[in-house]
């Protein structure tokens, strides 16, 4: 896939068909309109290209409304070029692009981006007059030389409503990793730079890497979980187990997240691990002693590597298909 990064003196070359969004998650909802996007542009004989923003518009046009993330923009574009996407251009979200009106963001998508086609769903709005709606733009799209089309409906749904970013959020938020899991079409994921902290689980026997992630990224429910974690960028991948809360055994603490990954005994500071959430394990609690904590951690390992080895096999049979 492509990706580019908009400025004010693009001009790109060939016509597209287009859709736009946050695409907060890439999850499955996502995915099938990327697959009437490829449809469409096959059809056509256009190239297909996402148009999607650096940051939520919200943190910018309503801060103390902006949702966490799922993705940040690094995880957005790895994702998006695995949907077979020919092109991704990036627009950096300002206040400037925030005060277009929808013609005059429609007008730089067909001038500029070679925009076509634009595919949106029917309820969709863009531009800083959200009063105008689709009739609005096909009207504009018909005086530019634009054709605009509404995406199917998705039909990939939990609980009876179609998959969406919020939906996920929320799941995430109740630590209900099988229904994210189904949302996404993989399991959720974060990565951070291992900081100090205060070795309480060395002094214990069970030492954890403790995470710094993005800021903006959204943590699952406070809890135990069961994850994979890889080392950097080509680093191993080994059975861990993550504690995400606020260590109320030893008088709390802000949140804190500690991975202890299984028989490994090497330096971590400075690095980056990324953690992939297999499973809930339990609720953050607080215990009588230390070693109370340390005897749940170890039937917390033997939980964790019940689930871990279940998940490679999963996964090896999946690959041997």
């Amino acid at each position: 896939m492509e990706i580019l990064i908009y400025d004010k003196a693009m001009q790109l070359e060939g016509l597209s068909v287009a859709t736009i969004g946050v695409f907060d998650g890439v999850h499955r909802g996502h995915r099938f309109v990327f697959e009437q996007l490829a449809d469409k542009a096959r059809e056509r004989k256009l190239i297909s290209t996402v148009i999607t923003f650096d940051r939520h518009p919200l943190s910018v046009v309503c801060p103390d409304k902006c949702p966490p993330l799922l993705t940040t923009l690094d995880e957005r574009l790895q994702l998006l070029c695995a949907t077979g996407v020919q092109r991704c251009v990036v627009l950096p979200f300002t206040e400037e692009m925030a005060g277009l009106a929808a013609c005059d963001f429609m007008l730089l998508m067909r001038q500029q981006l070679g925009v076509k086609l634009l595919l949106t769903g029917y309820d969709n709005r863009f531009g800083h007059d959200r009063s105008a709606g689709f009739s609005d733009y096909v009207r504009y799209g018909q005086e530019m030389d634009m054709d605009v089309e509404t995406l199917e409906p998705c039909n990939i749904t939990e609980e009876d409503c179609p998959v969406s970013s919020s939906m996920v959020r929320r799941l995430l938020a109740d630590g209900a990793l099988d229904k994210v899991h189904h949302c996404l079409g993989r399991d959720y994921s974060l990565e951070g730079q291992v900081v100090s902290g205060e070795q309480i689980g060395m002094k214990i026997g069970y030492p954890t890497a403790n995470l710094s992630p993005d800021t903006h990224k959204l943590l699952p429910k406070a809890g135990v979980y069961a994850v994979w974690a890889t080392i950097g960028v080509d680093g191993p991948t080994l059975p861990a187990m993550m504690n995400i809360g606020h260590c109320p055994t030893f008088g709390g603490r802000p949140t804190t997240l500690e991975v202890h990954l299984f028989d490994y005994n090497g330096n971590l500071y400075g690095q980056t691990v990324r953690v992939r959430f297999v499973g809930r394990l339990r609720d953050e609690q607080r215990f009588a002693d230390a070693s109370a904590l340390k005897a749940q951690l170890a039937k917390d390992q033997s939980d964790a590597l019940q689930l871990l080895r279940a998940d490679a096999e999963a996964q090896e049979t999946v690959c041997g298909k």
